[in-house]
């Protein structure tokens, strides 16, 4: 594997240089450049290249599949450009509902994927401490597991404050200004004022401002930060340099926590409440379709890379909340009915490339869950394996549907990541993963291939 500054030249020298860059975001594991002239950009060399798992292209837009090191070939592509604006991940030739739609998934993307290796090493934790617990091996009142469980679980009680941190970074405002305004309301002085489930009423200077438990919460982090850096890039212009070190952070911490308890908080509260009233609502509607369903088109939200809204706004949450859930297993599947259907091509192709290229795609899914390279090197490129792995999918979701399988942590699903859902219903999601993959074998094997590149048998 080349070094990550060689790929980058590649990158850049491919597409037209640096001057042809107007934007560039990633994702998980796509680096996601916007052109200003898309016909400089040599895109069939570019899929050629080691360390390039694939490609994809929309109109003036390029997702480049390059893995999980994409964080670092981010940061180097960023160095290279000269235009600041780049660095921000600004899209400015879009309009209308594509526009904001983007700038959404951008903003998700860069908040969050700094905190899914701690997510999934803390849910890693937590099932392989259940695990020892459900073997007799760990006693559950033993010190030893109550620091175990400590340490898997304060990442989803102190989320805020993680999210406040990554979007201040995002929104370029002080982080740790953004930090205090959070610990505030975790602090236990806080929680100590919250009846039951909140809701009841503390007054401040003679004005009655409803608290609740904030702990677990994402959306009101990310409401008061981007606040925080409007009001903070405002008083920047005003107020003289000299003065700026005390009297900015007095003004945004006297104006924010109010502005916070008083009326960010409630009104995020209840949005995520009606969010987890709904999705526990589709969960409990009939949970063998439920489960069908979301395994089914898993994989189609992320071949358009709009997973990360249901993931980030409604699935960590409420794991955050309640401990579980079963949407986690349910997507799980796509990558397990994909990486079925890779397996038929392997197994049928006399192309040594496809062949190559197949099984370095299940190993992306069975080792770091990222099945990407199977969904846009395989599904989208030959279509019948994408119809094959989400009718495996959609077979397992409803199986685990069948048993109850929850999650307890949010991981991409892959063998590595089996411990997170040690519980009760582990064997029924093992079970339910071999039968996605199983199902995206075999109907891959039945659909065949008829394009001539796949050289089947």
């Amino acid at each position: 594997m080349k070094t990550v500054d060689v790929l980058v030249d590649e990158l850049l020298n491919l597409m037209g240089g640096p001057s042809n860059i107007a934007s560039v975001t990633h994702c998980a594991t796509r680096l996601r450049p916007k052109f200003h002239d898309i016909s400089k950009v040599n895109t069939s060399e570019i899929e050629k290249l080691d360390g390039v798992e694939g490609i994809v292209k929309r109109g003036s837009n390029l997702q480049v599949i390059v893995g999980l090191n994409v964080g670092e070939i981010y940061d180097e592509f960023v160095s290279r450009l000269n235009n600041s604006e780049v660095a921000q991940g600004e899209v400015e030739e879009e309009k209308g509902f594509a526009k904001w739609f983007n700038a959404f998934v951008a903003l998700v993307v860069a908040i969050f994927i700094p905190l899914l290796p701690l997510l999934a090493g803390s849910g890693l934790i937590r099932g392989l401490t259940i695990l020892a617990n459900n073997f007799g091996v760990l006693p559950i009142d033993s010190p030893t597991n109550t620091l175990l469980t400590l340490m898997a679980t304060s990442v989803f009680y102190f989320l805020p404050i993680l999210v406040a941190l990554t979007t201040a970074k995002r929104f370029k405002t002080s982080p740790y200004i953004a930090v205090a305004i959070l610990g505030a309301v975790l602090m236990p002085t806080f929680i100590a004022l919250v009846e039951g489930n909140g809701g009841n009423t503390i007054p401040f200077f003679g004005i009655n401002m409803p608290v609740y438990n904030y702990s677990g919460q994402v959306i009101s982090a990310i409401l008061i930060v981007w606040i925080q850096s409007v009001l903070e890039h405002f008083l920047q212009k005003k107020i003289p340099v000299s003065l700026q070190m005390f009297i900015i952070p007095t003004i945004l911490l006297f104006v924010l926590l109010p502005l916070f308890v008083g009326i960010i908080g409630p009104f995020s509260t209840a949005i995520s409440i009606w969010m987890a009233s709904f999705v526990e609502i589709i969960e409990n509607w009939n949970p063998i379709l439920t489960g069908a369903i979301v395994g089914g088109i898993w994989n189609i939200l992320i071949m358009f890379g709009i997973h990360w809204a249901p993931n980030t706004m409604v699935i960590i949450p409420i794991i955050a909340k309640k401990g579980q859930s079963p949407l986690v297993p349910y997507a799980a599947t796509a990558n397990f009915g994909m990486a079925g259907a890779a397996l038929a091509i392997y197994l049928k192709t006399r192309n040594k490339e496809l062949k190559t290229f197949s099984m370095s795609a299940i190993v992306s899914v069975m080792l770091s869950g990222i099945v990407e390279p199977a969904i846009y090197g395989l599904g989208a490129r030959f279509k019948t394996p994408l119809i094959a792995g989400c009718l495996g999918a959609a077979l397992g979701g409803a199986f685990m549907g069948a048993f109850g399988v929850v999650g307890y942590a949010f991981v991409f699903g892959g063998l590595t990541t089996i411990p997170a859902f040690a519980g009760p219903t582990l064997w029924a999601y093992v079970v339910g993963l071999a039968i996605a993959f199983v199902g995206g074998m075999i109907l891959t094997w039945i659909f065949g291939i008829k394009d001539p590149e796949a050289e089947m048998n």
